[in-house]
């Protein structure tokens, strides 16, 4: 897909989100909200996707990617707690890519239902379908379906239907073709060459295929941090094995010097960018480097100005080692197609918050993310983005739902000298984010 981006998420009666629309994201997206407001749960929506089609099913266990994916999310537990069981939990992801050569963007939706019943204990798939979103912005025009499987309104439970091209390679056209034995308890999307071997036609025939294609690549690259997860005694001390292709950081940190190498074997200017980024927290830093460390390890040396002796992550603060990973991650030349950051803020000095501010703003020039904050000190230096926060409020006792800042709503205060920052910290009821 060319410059791929999740275009809009929506959930009906999954856990605690009650969404009356779709939740439109941008580039830059910056989520704000109190304790168990639903930012997690919302990004559960994208590892939950994510997992289905890039975890490998463990057939020993007679374990499928998606009762593994499920199994992380909470099961049946899932299910709002105010709806009676059983129901349907409804997960919908838009996508849009530019089309070469064109100002045009290609929109695509996946539906998938999820039918739960918590006293049988059983959640299994009950509709899912990828069609074809130009209607998103056309209402007048039909959606084409890839294909609709398990449609209770076809009655047609355990099977499906595909669009087919009309004189195969020829395009001219489609029509549907019926698809037997529909599994309930795996993505089509994941198993569609396996659907389509029983199938007269190729699979270059089918439209969906390359759809398929295009979107498990573009749905793998996503990537998910969360800063209480980095795991800085793994950091500082592992000394990662030579020849791993590693270039995005794993969950803990603990591949830093690997990915550091394989970035800096990518692209001849990722290390010249970590040097300066470093520079802009330890003015005195003069180098960081990659070395091996024995035979077949590698570990990271960190070089000042007037200082004879490097450094090593172990004699760094905690601060500076979580700098220096979320800068490896948001100048990488490698970026993911989603990147997904959960409280980059923690355990940093408030005087760095301007720099991770224009470090995250920086790359969400060339991919797209997402980050959660409770920091009003990082919100400061996003008061001219405000467009791109999203507040997590309270709509009753148990629900929670989205809404988006607007200088309509703030330009007054913001005239007056607030930032958005200092708004949080009082609790303007206009910003929200606050338990009450």
């Amino acid at each position: 897909m060319d410059q791929p981006i999740l275009k809009f998420i929506f959930t009906q009666n999954y856990k605690n989100l009650s969404l009356s629309q779709s939740v439109e994201l941008k580039n830059l997206n910056i989520f704000i909200g109190s304790n168990g407001s639903g930012k997690s749960n919302f990004i559960s929506t994208l590892k939950f996707l994510k997992d289905c089609l890039t975890n490998v099913s463990d057939e020993s266990r007679g374990i499928t990617s998606f009762e593994e994916a499920i199994s992380k999310i909470g099961n049946d537990r899932i299910l709002d707690n105010s709806v009676a069981s059983p129901a349907v939990i409804k997960f919908q992801y838009g996508f849009s890519e530019q089309l070469q050569d064109t100002s045009q963007l290609k929109n695509s939706v996946l539906d998938l239902d999820l039918f739960v019943d918590r006293k049988k204990q059983k959640l299994t798939i009950h509709q899912e379908s990828l069609y074809s979103g130009d209607n998103l912005v056309n209402p007048d025009l039909s959606p084409f379906y890839y294909y609709k499987f398990n449609d209770p309104k076809l009655q047609r439970t355990g099977k499906g239907v595909i669009s087919v091209y009309n004189q195969g390679e020829q395009k001219s056209g489609t029509n549907f073709e019926v698809l037997d034995n529909i599994p309930a308890n795996i993505l089509g999307l994941n198993v569609l060459p396996e659907l389509l071997e029983n199938s007269q036609n190729k699979l270059i025939t089918t439209p969906g295929y390359k759809i398929r294609r295009e979107l498990i690549a573009f749905i793998s690259q996503w990537q998910f941090y969360n800063a209480n997860n980095m795991d800085l005694h793994q950091i500082r001390n592992s000394e990662p094995k030579i020849g791993g292709n590693d270039i995005y950081l794993s969950t803990s940190g603990n591949n830093l010097p690997l990915v550091f190498e394989n970035l800096t074997q990518e692209n001849i200017d990722f290390e010249d960018s970590i040097n300066n980024a470093m520079k802009s927290i330890l003015p005195k830093t003069r180098r960081l480097r990659s070395l091996r460390s024995g035979r077949l390890s590698l570990t990271l040396e960190w070089h000042f100005e007037d200082i004879k002796e490097p450094f090593y992550l172990t004699e760094m603060s905690d601060g500076t080692v979580r700098m220096l990973c979320w800068a490896t991650i948001l100048h990488s030349p490698v970026l993911p197609s989603l990147l997904v950051i959960d409280e980059p803020e923690l355990g940093l000095h408030v005087s760095w918050m301007p720099i991770l501010a224009e470090w995250i703003k920086q790359a969400a020039r060339k991919t797209q993310i997402i980050i959660t904050t409770h920091s009003p000190d990082l919100l400061d230096h996003f008061t001219d983005c405000l467009e791109n926060v999203y507040c997590f409020y309270s709509q009753d006792k148990t629900h929670f739902s989205m809404k988006t800042l607007s200088h309509e709503i703030l330009d007054q205060k913001l005239e007056e000298g607030w930032q958005l920052g200092d708004l949080y910290r009082v609790g303007d009821p206009t910003v929200g984010g606050w338990p009450w």
